[in-house]
């Protein structure tokens, strides 16, 4: 399927004999093309592909599920998923270096500051018997009927631990032995 959307350009410096430009959609690759005229342009619609995780972004989602909150079962793991999501504006392609960015999930410290390779943390998550149902959490947040347990949570911390940066937070809501702010 061909989709081209027709913008009019508004343009400081005009472009000689350019009146609109054309984005083509033709599955994943966008193309701009430029119309030397056109007298009526019709309503503006831009069709942008879902990302699809590749299987190392999907591996170090769920690691980062298991390594956090295996221990806090399913709900946990959810828990820590929607932090996730809720860090990376709910877009998929921002998962895995939301993950990835360093000091942000304990577990994954010492892969984010370079002392232990990420495959090591990899190989160590999958050996849990909760690696699974983290495969499938991060598959479900994925999608447009994900639900957020932690209504809107970006942080969280060990329901035990009094943390400084906590005192500028609001807690949502405790799971388990993991108390979540915003």
């Amino acid at each position: 399927m061909k989709i081209v959307s027709w913008l009019s350009l508004s343009l400081a410096t005009p472009l000689s004999g350019v009146a609109a430009i054309a984005i083509e959609n033709q599955t994943t690759t966008p193309r701009i093309q430029l119309q030397a005229s056109a007298r009526e342009l019709p309503a503006v619609s831009v069709v942008i592909p879902n990302y699809t995780l590749t299987a190392l972004e999907r591996e170090t989602i769920a690691t980062c599920l298991v390594l956090e909150a295996a221990s806090q079962g399913d709900l946990g793991m959810r828990s820590v998923m929607s932090v996730i999501r809720n860090r990376s504006r709910e877009l998929p392609e921002l998962l895995a270096p939301t993950v990835l960015r360093p000091k942000q999930f304990s577990a994954l410290n010492q892969v984010t500051s370079g002392r232990k390779k990420l495959h090591d943390a990899i190989t160590r998550a999958k050996l849990d018997r909760m690696w699974t149902a983290a495969l499938q959490i991060v598959a479900e947040a994925c999608t447009d009927d994900w639900h957020d347990p932690t209504h809107g949570a970006t942080h969280y911390t060990r329901s035990s631990e009094r943390i400084y940066w906590t005192r500028n937070l609001a807690r949502t809501v405790t799971i388990g032995a993991h108390s979540f702010y915003r």
